[in-house]
């Protein structure tokens, strides 16, 4: 059975918790203190998901971004060709939700905004647990971020707490999120787009080298 391919992206200010979600949905494991992404870093996720009672097999390309200024043209040659995008900001630090529409209009800066419909991008609110554990503040409501999805014609991928919450419960989450886009995109198959590139070089009598 061939597998439906997404690329999925996380973005957002430095700090709000997108490499410790990458590696619980890696690894399932929460890593306290992470050094801070430099560049791109890439992981290949295998899921079997039932979508309207037929079992898909679906393999996700996901990669954290380097929330850091000096690195976002690094990061933003990796907009194009995404069918997901988990915009992440923290609960806890005004700016990085502030920074939100920056980081929308740099999302359809380099993507063509006639092709809306190929995309998505998830909201995520992140740090939870600090409210609890820390006694910081909550800096943006639930409000704010679900008006903030209706004015970017994103969607609300809910709060969380990357470290707390179960890993299973994370795959639940992320499944979710799959199954969104699949309605949105539909299939994206390697397979078939190989097949149609050798048929294309088969008409003219020539055969590409991969």
């Amino acid at each position: 059975m061939s597998q439906i391919t997404y690329k999925i992206i996380l973005i957002g200010n430095s700090g709000v918790g997108k490499t410790s979600l990458f590696r619980k949905l890696s690894t399932g494991e929460f890593i306290a203190r992470n050094i801070s992404t430099i560049g791109i870093d890439k992981k290949t996720l295998d899921y079997s998901i039932d979508i309207n009672n037929q079992k898909k097999n679906f393999s996700i390309s996901l990669f954290d971004t380097a929330g850091q200024e000096k690195f976002r043209a690094i990061t933003k040659s990796y907009y194009k060709e995404s069918e997901g995008i988990f915009l992440m900001y923290d609960i806890t630090d005004r700016k990085s939700f502030d920074n939100v529409e920056m980081w929308v209009n740099s999302i359809k800066d380099s993507i063509d905004s006639g092709n809306n419909s190929k995309y998505e991008i998830f909201l995520i609110g992140n740090k939870l647990d600090l409210i609890n554990e820390e006694g910081k503040e909550r800096q943006v409501t639930e409000e704010e971020a679900k008006d903030a999805c209706n004015k970017f014609n994103m969607i609300w991928g809910n709060e969380l707490s990357t470290k707390d919450i179960k890993y299973d419960d994370l795959k639940n989450i992320f499944e979710k999120y799959v199954r969104d886009l699949y309605q949105k995109v539909g299939e994206k198959q390697v397979k078939k787009q190989k097949i149609q590139k050798v048929q294309k070089y088969k008409k003219k009598g020539k055969c590409p080298l991969f």
